[in-house]
């Protein structure tokens, strides 16, 4: 069980090997957001212009085995019930470290997940954001500048919506 936990532990902390120099963007709040395209669960192409239309969007990165990640689980499905709604794009990001789509689509039906969520095989969206560890919030405005990074849901995130999307 010790051995569980520290390997848990260092892969919760191991970071990324990308720096924000060799994306000629930063990951930090103020930046602009680095760009992605990515495919939803259900086959769905996303790409970060296309979000971004002068929306705000709150991008979710999680794990199946992450104990902290499903406690944010109510969280985000309130915030995407009320205020997606009202203009902020969710996605969902599985870096698929230790995770497969398998097992990621049975916690999204054991869950009841109903926003957007895409698999990220490879980890090159958790990569181009810097993603140290999860959970990681990461909120941009519609001129793709990052307004929030953090390890949990913001609690003001109906007002920093409202003021992102005036």
């Amino acid at each position: 069980m010790r051995t569980q936990l520290v390997a848990v532990i260092v892969l919760l902390l191991l970071p990324f090997q990308v720096g924000a120099e060799t994306l000629g963007v930063g990951t930090a709040e103020g930046d602009k957001a680095p760009s992605f395209e990515a495919a939803t669960i259900d086959g769905q192409k996303i790409r970060s212009s296309d979000l971004r239309q002068g929306k705000a969007m709150l991008l979710f990165f999680w794990t199946t085995w992450c104990p902290f990640c499903i406690t944010e689980i109510p969280k985000m499905k309130e915030a995407h019930s009320a205020l997606g709604p009202k203009g902020l794009t969710f996605l969902a990001v599985n870096p698929g470290i230790n995770d497969s789509l398998k097992k990621v689509q049975l916690y999204l039906d054991k869950y009841a997940i109903t926003y957007p969520v895409t698999f990220d095989e490879g980890a090159s969206m958790a990569k181009s954001f810097q993603v140290m560890g999860v959970p990681t919030y990461i909120m941009v405005d519609g001129n793709g500048i990052i307004r929030y990074r953090g390890n949990t849901i913001p609690s003001d995130l109906a007002s920093r919506v409202e003021s992102m999307i005036r």
